[in-house]
């Protein structure tokens, strides 16, 4: 009996063809070179799933927090709201689920689907002084860099 290995699909096969035939758990394991748990689940992966083959592809690590639907909601709102911040598009991703992502999450994933930072800061003058730049408080801006979110080719 071999250790440490997957059953490949014939072997697979092998194990529920035997008992569907109506050989013991016993004498399919004999008969393949397994152990009787390997053959057990098997044999329940196989009435369970109604396939023989296992697909590992993918299968292991941790889950992740955003799955599929939540990406693609993800972008249509970034798709939208183009000049929306990190921080509203991470609030408008927790609104309505059961478990809360950080923005760092959600800035993961965001580079995942193909968008980047992209920070706007205001230019400074060629003297450099603060008349030459505007009061930016009496126009009505706060002090804060804004972050957007763009997509780059």
């Amino acid at each position: 009996m071999v250790r440490g290995r997957d059953l490949s699909d014939f072997e697979r096969g092998v194990i529920v063809g035997a008992r569907m035939a109506g050989v013991s758990v016993t004498k399919a394991a004999q008969l393949t070179g397994v152990s009787i748990g390997t053959v057990t689940k098997v044999t329940a992966a196989y009435k369970t799933q109604g396939k023989s083959s296992v697909s590992r592809v993918g299968n292991c690590g941790r889950q992740r927090s955003l799955g599929e639907h939540d990406a693609r909601a993800l972008v249509q709102f970034v798709k939208k709201n183009r000049s929306a911040t990190l921080a509203q598009v991470t609030e408008s991703v927790n609104a309505g689920r059961s478990h809360s992502v950080s923005a760092r999450t959600v800035r993961r994933q965001l580079h995942r689907e193909g968008y980047y930072k992209e920070v706007t800061v205001p230019r400074a003058s060629a003297t450099g002084s603060p008349e030459d730049c505007g009061n930016r408080e009496a126009e009505g801006h706060s002090d804060d860099v804004a972050t957007t979110v763009d997509q780059t080719s």
